[in-house]
Order: structure tokens, then sequence, then C-alpha cells
């Protein structure tokens, strides 16, 4: 496995890790960009996922499926963080993400590989 991948696949799981930590802890640990809610779930999913896709390539649908299925097993944990509001709208926001974020992923590690192959290695 080449170097870059590694350092994709130690940002995705160090990624996921981090979203389901904020999305357990209380309302006013959470940090805010200052977007809708909404928006701010949807743009964090949408990296988690590039992430994954750029991580691992051959594994598009196997991503988002994963990182949909954690959003909705993770939600439910809000009922124990104060003041937090687990809601399946956030879920929907956040599986919208992911699987926008793999697919940008996805085309952007495929576009690596093509541009990687047509150029021979450094001597």
């Amino acid at each position: 496995m080449n170097h870059i991948r590694l350092v994709f696949r130690i940002a995705a799981w160090l990624s996921i890790l981090t979203v389901v930590l904020v999305t357990v802890v209380p309302i006013g640990w959470r940090p805010s960009s200052g977007l809708a809610p909404n928006i701010e779930r949807f743009g964090v999913m949408a990296a988690v996922g590039a992430l994954f896709a750029a991580a691992y390539p051959r594994r598009f649908w196997l991503i988002v499926l994963t990182l949909s299925l954690t959003s909705a097993m993770v939600e439910p944990l809000q009922y124990i963080a104060a003041g937090r509001h687990p809601g399946l709208r956030d879920v929907e926001f956040k599986s919208l993400g992911a699987a926008l974020g793999a697919t940008v992923g996805y085309a952007a590690a495929s576009a690596a590989a093509a541009i990687s192959s047509r150029w021979p290695p450094a001597p």
C-alpha cells in the first residue's frame, strides 16, 4: 500500500471517530461553523465519505452503506447527551452527505489512478 493511501485511511478512521464522539457529547461541546445544522451534518459526512472513498476506492457501495448505517446507529445515542435531539432527518442529511462525498472521493481516486498510470515512475 502506498503512503498516500495509508494517510487517507488514517484520516478516514479518525474522521468517523471524531463524528461519533461529537455526536454523543452535550450540545454545548459540539463545534459549530455558524451554518445551519443540517448543512454542517451534510458537509461533515461528505468529507468523511470522500476520505473513505479515497482510502478504499474499490469499496464504494460498502462505504456508502456503512456510513449510512453508522449514522443511523449513532444518532439514538444522543438521548444520553444533555440538550441533544436525535432525529431521522439528521440521519438523512448525514447519509446523503456520505453518499455525495464518497462519490467525489471515488472520482478523485479514479482520476488520480488514471493519471499515475499514464506516466512511468520517476527514476
